[in-house]
Protein backbone atom coordinates (compact mmCIF):
# COMPACT_ATOMS: atom_id res chain seq x y z
CA UNK A 1 0.00 0.00 0.00
CA UNK A 2 1.27 3.16 -1.16
CA UNK A 3 -0.22 5.91 0.64
CA UNK A 4 0.30 10.19 -0.68
CA UNK A 5 -1.19 12.95 1.02
CA UNK A 6 -2.71 15.37 -1.36
CA UNK A 7 -3.48 18.31 0.87
CA UNK A 8 -3.07 18.44 4.56
CA UNK A 9 -4.39 20.89 7.11
CA UNK A 10 -4.95 21.57 10.87
CA UNK A 11 -8.23 19.50 10.76
CA UNK A 12 -8.57 17.77 7.32
CA UNK A 13 -6.47 15.65 5.18
CA UNK A 14 -6.95 14.25 1.98
CA UNK A 15 -4.90 11.53 0.45
CA UNK A 16 -4.43 8.95 -2.18
CA UNK A 17 -4.44 5.30 -1.34
CA UNK A 18 -2.42 3.19 -4.29
CA UNK A 19 -3.00 -0.89 -4.52
CA UNK A 20 -6.33 -0.77 -2.00
CA UNK A 21 -10.07 -1.03 -3.25
CA UNK A 22 -13.64 -0.90 -1.12
CA UNK A 23 -12.89 -3.82 1.14
CA UNK A 24 -10.07 -2.30 3.07
CA UNK A 25 -10.90 1.76 2.47
CA UNK A 26 -15.05 0.65 3.57
CA UNK A 27 -13.74 -0.55 6.94
CA UNK A 28 -11.43 1.87 7.42
CA UNK A 29 -14.29 4.51 6.62
CA UNK A 30 -16.52 2.53 9.05
CA UNK A 31 -13.91 2.74 11.59
CA UNK A 32 -13.02 6.31 11.50
CA UNK A 33 -16.76 7.37 11.25
CA UNK A 34 -16.85 5.41 15.20
CA UNK A 35 -14.50 7.70 16.40
CA UNK A 36 -15.70 10.83 18.02
CA UNK A 37 -12.68 13.29 16.93
CA UNK A 38 -14.09 12.66 13.41
CA UNK A 39 -16.38 14.98 11.48
CA UNK A 40 -16.61 13.34 8.24
CA UNK A 41 -14.86 10.32 6.50
CA UNK A 42 -15.41 9.51 2.88
CA UNK A 43 -13.39 7.81 0.01
CA UNK A 44 -13.87 7.89 -3.79
CA UNK A 45 -12.47 5.47 -5.95
CA UNK A 46 -13.02 7.87 -9.57
CA UNK A 47 -12.62 4.70 -11.84
CA UNK A 48 -12.52 0.90 -10.47
CA UNK A 49 -10.03 -0.37 -13.44
CA UNK A 50 -7.74 2.48 -13.03
CA UNK A 51 -8.50 4.83 -10.48
CA UNK A 52 -6.65 4.92 -6.87
CA UNK A 53 -9.25 5.55 -4.01
CA UNK A 54 -9.13 9.07 -2.17
CA UNK A 55 -9.60 9.39 1.21
CA UNK A 56 -11.04 12.82 2.76
CA UNK A 57 -11.35 12.90 6.87
CA UNK A 58 -12.10 15.97 8.63
CA UNK A 59 -11.94 16.33 12.36
CA UNK A 60 -13.10 18.42 15.13
CA UNK A 61 -9.30 19.70 15.81
CA UNK A 62 -7.81 16.22 16.58
CA UNK A 63 -4.70 15.32 14.11
CA UNK A 64 -6.37 13.87 11.18
CA UNK A 65 -2.93 11.61 10.63
CA UNK A 66 -3.22 10.74 14.32
CA UNK A 67 -6.85 9.75 13.89
CA UNK A 68 -6.46 7.83 10.73
CA UNK A 69 -3.50 6.01 12.82
CA UNK A 70 -5.58 4.89 15.45
CA UNK A 71 -8.82 3.57 12.79
CA UNK A 72 -5.87 1.44 10.83
CA UNK A 73 -5.03 0.20 14.48
CA UNK A 74 -8.29 -1.50 15.04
Amino acid sequence: MEVKIIELGDNYIKMVIKGEDHTFLNLLQHYLAEDDDVVLAKYNIPHPLVGDPELYVKTNGADPIEVIKRANEK
